[in-house]
């Protein structure tokens, strides 16, 4: 007869399901933390690109003003230049 104090003792297996939806809730965080971080910093290089671009048409505009020059950039900071500025002004 085997006695109670000499019985070996198994041990009881972790619940690895919990394990696993805690895991899958960490990454689903992480992941929604890196998408929004990418949209606001590809709004803002978009942004720096355009701002560029218009500081450079401006120098060009500028070095021999003429009417067609300066409507060319009036244009470009219009339609490209402020709705990317209200777009990152709104992130």
């Amino acid at each position: 007869m085997i006695s109670s104090a000499t019985k070996a003792r198994t041990a009881t297996p972790p619940n690895l399901g919990q394990e696993f939806v805690h895991r899958a809730a960490w990454k689903a965080g992480v992941m929604g933390a890196v998408n929004v971080l990418t949209a606001v910093l590809a709004v803002r290089l978009i942004l720096l690109v355009s701002v560029s671009g218009a500081s450079i048409l401006a120098w060009v505009a500028l070095a021999e003003p003429d009417l067609y020059r300066l409507g060319t950039l009036g244009v470009y900071a219009v339609v490209v230049v402020l709705p990317l500025i209200w777009l990152a002004s709104r992130r």
